[in-house]
């Protein structure tokens, strides 16, 4: 191959090391695979589009990390309508999606991923758009889970290389996803 100002940079790092069999995967696929993802706002809305983050595709299967079990069961609920409208996107791609299988155990590696990976502030809240300020204060925390805080706020006190703002809002988040949970955990004993 012959390289000029024209020669698209995937050909030339297909050729190099990427393009190793070790590897197993081509940069056009893994760019394709990004772009697959980069779409799953769009599919599923502003309601799912914080507590769900697709983070593999295999063999016509999407894979999507979920915040938690409930995200898993709603989800599940829409799979056959997220196929359906994804179609367009991945057969613009040349991809097939077939299956979605939802995980909610690998949450916080595959977001922590994908956070560094984009630059992203990897300390912002992780709670859904849709829980109010109000709904956070109305979640009390009992003597057990009041003193696991103290001991959190107290190691993030003690970590000197952070700054105090940083170590405020670590500290908040914290509060604000734990609150989120039990949210997610009374809705969904609601509807049982």
């Amino acid at each position: 191959m012959t390289y000029s100002e024209f020669t698209k940079l995937a050909d030339i790092l297909n050729e190099s090391v990427l393009a190793d069999k070790k590897f197993g995967q081509t940069l056009d696929y893994c760019v394709s695979c990004s772009m697959l993802f980069g779409f799953w706002k769009d599919v599923v809305g502003k309601r799912f589009e914080k507590v769900s983050v697709p983070y593999e595709f295999k063999n016509s299967v999407l894979y999507v990390s979920v915040m938690s079990p409930v995200v898993t069961q709603e989800l599940s609920m829409f799979k056959a309508d997220i196929i359906k409208k994804y179609e367009p996107y991945a057969q613009g791609l040349n991809f097939v999606i077939k299956e979605i299988r939802f995980d909610y155990k690998n949450w916080f590696a595959v977001k922590k991923s994908i956070d560094n990976a984009n630059g992203s502030n990897a300390f912002d809240a992780d709670s859904p758009e849709y829980y109010t300020e109000k709904d956070y204060e109305a979640i009390g925390l009992d003597n057990d889970e009041k003193l696991e805080f103290e001991k959190l706020r107290k190691s993030f006190d003690n970590n000197v290389f952070l700054p105090e703002n940083v170590k405020e809002k670590m500290y908040n988040n914290a509060v604000i996803m734990y609150k989120a949970q039990k949210l997610r955990k009374m809705q969904a004993q609601k509807e049982e």
